[in-house]
């Protein structure tokens, strides 16, 4: 009897452990961040280098904050699987004009396992932004497939 209650015993933990490594996988497949990094243009072109903004203040037009004046050189948000388009404020320091960066994209679901579901993943197709504080932008990767990718590179002169 206590053979038969060892052997099962080894088997729930077994199979508590498979349900837990699958657990953290789906975690990392189903995440599909917006990466955008900061850098300052300081002669015109010649000398471009990534910056840290000493209170970037970052959230979703209509939700919760991402960001809330914390020393930032980039930022990873998440677009909306419901909707074509996400916008966001973004706002550098407590003395610079705030801007507001428009994403228009499609998605796409995409299998990943009959345990985790579906991921979805997005394709850039425009970026608008105000520019108060931001020059201009470059996108570096239009595929918003995966996480810590940097998507977009925002410029800035000052």
């Amino acid at each position: 009897m206590k053979y038969i209650s060892g052997i099962i015993a080894i088997l729930l933990l077994s199979v508590f452990a498979a349900c837990e490594d699958e657990t953290k996988s789906c975690d990392q497949t189903l995440i599909s961040d917006l990466g955008m990094n900061f850098k300052k243009d300081t002669l015109q072109g010649f000398l471009v280098k990534d910056t840290i903004w000493p209170k970037v203040t970052m959230y979703a037009l209509g939700k919760d904050s991402i960001v809330k004046k914390q020393p930032r050189s980039s930022v990873f948000m998440s677009l909306d699987p419901l909707a074509d388009s996400s916008r966001f404020y973004l706002k550098l320091d407590s003395t610079m004009i705030p801007d507001t960066l428009t994403f228009r994209y499609k998605r796409k679901q995409n299998f990943v396992s009959p345990g985790c579901g579906f991921a979805t993943f997005f394709t850039l197709d425009t970026v608008i932004t105000t520019y108060h504080t931001i020059d201009s932008l470059h996108i570096n990767n239009r595929e918003v497939n995966s996480t810590n990718d940097t998507h977009i590179s925002l410029f800035f002169i000052y």
